[in-house]
C-alpha cells in the first residue's frame, strides 16, 4: 500500500508538472502568428522545454520499455498509453519546441546569410524533433504540419516520408553552416546554444551523426539510402566525447535532472536508499560477471541479484547507483560511441567506407566507457586508463550480436534511443512484461485523444504491439 501511494503521488507530480493537454494538443492553429523570435531568447526555451519534459515524462516512464530498468510508476509497457503521457510528450514537441523554432527558421530565413547559424541550429533540433515524434508514434503530420492558415488539419505522413524529410533537414542545415556569411554574421550568445556554445563546426558534426542515425531507421526499413550512407560516412561525424551533444544540469535548484527531483520530492534522499529505480534483466544479464567496468558505474549492491522485470528493487536487490541517478546528471542527446557502433554494424555488412568492424566496436565501447567513468559532467566514479585499456583489449572480434548489443548500452538513460534499437535489431531479446495486455513489448504509443477529436486526418490507432515500418 506504501508504494502504491508513493506511485500515484508520483504520477500526480509528473501530470501537475505540466499544464493540461487541452491547450497543447492542437497542432492546427498557426504558430506563426507572432511577428518575430529572438534567437537568444527561444532556443534556451526550446532547450530546456525539451529536456525537462523528456527526462520527466519519458525518461521515468518507458524506461522500463527498453527494459534497461527494472520497473516505473505510470509505465505504458503493459500496452495501453495513457493520455497524460501521450498528450505532453506530443505538445510538447509540437507547440513547445517545433512550433517555437519555426518561427526562429523563419525570421532567420528573412535575415538572409548573416542568420544562417541560427537558423541551421533551429532546422537541426526541428529535424530531430520529427525523428522522435516518428519513433514513437510512427506516421506524423510532417509535410503539412505548423501551417495552420493552410493545413488546419494536417494530413500524417508515412514513417519512410517522414525520415526522409527528416534527412533532407539535415542537408539543410549543413548547407546553411557552410554557407555562412562569416562578415556581420549574427552572433549566438555562448549560453543561448546550451549544446556547443555556439561552435557551428560541432553542430555540423552533429547533424552528419543525427543524419547516420535517420538513415539506419531508412536502411532497416527497407529504403535504399546506401550511396547516401556511404556519402555520409565520408563526412565529419563524431568521435570523441568533446564533440557528444547533452544539456547540463547545474545540480542548482531549478536546474535539476528530473529523475533525482521525483526521488527527492516522494521517495527520500536518494536512489541506492530509496530503491526506486533498479537495473532491468537485460542490464545485469548483460554486464554482470562480464569485466565490463559499467556495470560497478551503474549499478550498486551488485553482489545482489538484480530485480526481476517489472519489479521495483529492494534491500535484497541490486539498485541502480547514486552516481548516475543524481541531480546534476546531463540529459544525453547523442553520444559519439553510437557512431562508432553504426560504423562497426555498417562494417560487418559489407560498407567499405564504415572501416574496420573491430576497430569501430573497440571505440564504441571505449568512447562510452570514457564517457560514463571520466567524460560525463559531474562524474563521480571514475575509471583510470588501465580500467579501460584493460577491458577493452580483452574483447574478442564482434559478431553483429556483440554490436547491437552495444548499441542498447550506448543509449542508457536514452530512453527514446534504447527503445528504437531494440526494436530496430532485436536484440537484446526482451521478455514480455508480466500481465502485458498485449504479449509482447510495446511498439507505439496511441495518438493523444485531443488530437484524435480535433483532427479528422488523425490515422486510427493501432494496437501498441504493431512493429513500426523501420522494423521491417
Amino acid at each position: 500500500m506504501k508504494r502504491l501511494k508513493l506511485i500515484l503521488l508520483c504520477f500526480v507530480f509528473i501530470s501537475g508538472t505540466f499544464s493540461s493537454c487541452d491547450d497543447k494538443l492542437d497542432i492546427n492553429t498557426d504558430p506563426l502568428a507572432a511577428t518575430s523570435a529572438d534567437p537568444n531568447a527561444v532556443l534556451p526555451f526550446v532547450f530546456v522545454q525539451y529536456s525537462s519534459r523528456k527526462v520527466t515524462e519519458l525518461g521515468t516512464r518507458i524506461c522500463d520499455v527498453s527494459q534497461y530498468i527494472s520497473n516505473t510508476f505510470n509505465s505504458p509497457k503493459n500496452g495501453s498509453t495513457s493520455i497524460f503521457l501521450t498528450g505532453n510528450t506530443w505538445g510538447m514537441m509540437y507547440n513547445q519546441v517545433l512550433g517555437n523554432l519555426s518561427l526562429v527558421i523563419a525570421d532567420a530565413a528573412e535575415a538572409g546569410p548573416t542568420q544562417n547559424n541560427v537558423n541551421a541550429i533551429a532546422t537541426i533540433l526541428s529535424a530531430h524533433i520529427y525523428f522522435e515524434l516518428t519513433s514513437i508514434w510512427e506516421d506524423v503530420p510532417y509535410s503539412e504540419a505548423l501551417n495552420g492558415q493552410d493545413f488546419p488539419s494536417p494530413n500524417f505522413d508515412d514513417q519512410q516520408s517522414v525520415l526522409n524529410g527528416v534527412v533532407s533537414l539535415y542537408d539543410e542545415a549543413i548547407a546553411l553552416i557552410d554557407s555562412r556569411q562569416l562578415d556581420g554574421e549574427f552572433a549566438i550568445n555562448a549560453s543561448s546554444d546550451q549544446f556547443y556554445g555556439g561552435d557551428m563546426d560541432k553542430w555540423r558534426v552533429l547533424a552528419n551523426s543525427l543524419k547516420l542515425r535517420a538513415l539506419m531507421l531508412l536502411r532497416n526499413g527497407g529504403a535504399n539510402v546506401d550511396a547516401q550512407i556511404n556519402a555520409t560516412l565520408a563526412q565529419p561525424l563524431m568521435a570523441s566525447n568533446d564533440e557528444a551533444a547533452y544539456l547540463f544540469y547545474s545540480g542548482a535548484p531549478g536546474e535539476q535532472n528530473g529523475m533525482q527531483t521525483i526521488i527527492t520530492a516522494f521517495f527520500g534522499p536518494d536512489n541506492e536508499s530509496q530503491n526506486v529505480f533498479g537495473p532491468g534483466p537485460p542490464i545485469d544479464e548483460l554486464l554482470r560477471d562480464s569485466g565490463d567496468p559499467r556495470y560497478d558505474l551503474w549499478v550498486a549492491r551488485n553482489d545482489l541479484p538484480a530485480p526481476e522485470l517489472a519489479f521495483f528493487p529492494d534491500n535484497s536487490t541490486s539498485v541502480l547507483s547514486n552516481n548516475i541517478i543524481r541531480f546534476d546528471l546531463p540529459d544525453m542527446l547523442m553520444l559519439p560511441s553510437e557512431i562508432d557502433l553504426y560504423k562497426a554494424e555498417l562494417a560487418l555488412e559489407g560498407f567499405a567506407a564504415a572501416g574496420s568492424a573491430d576497430a569501430n566496436y573497440r571505440a564504441g565501447v571505449e568512447n562510452s566507457l570514457r564517457w560514463w567513468g571520466q567524460d560525463i559532467p559531474g562524474v563521480l566514479a571514475t575509471l583510470t586508463e588501465a580500467d579501460i585499456s584493460g577491458y577493452v583489449s580483452s574483447l574478442s572480434a564482434p559478431t553483429i550480436e556483440d554490436v547491437y548489443n552495444e548499441q542498447y548500452l550506448s543509449a542508457f538513460l536514452m530512453p527514446v534511443m534504447a527503445w528504437t534499437h531494440v526494436r530496430r535489431n532485436k536484440i537484446p531479446v526482451l521478455d514480455a512484461p508480466p500481465a502485458s495486455t498485449i504479449g509482447t513489448t510495446l511498439r507505439r504509443f496511441n495518438y493523444p485523444p485531443d488530437e484524435v477529436t480535433s483532427n479528422p486526418n488523425t490515422p486510427a490507432n493501432l494496437p501498441t504491439e504493431t512493429p513500426m515500418w523501420f522494423e521491417n
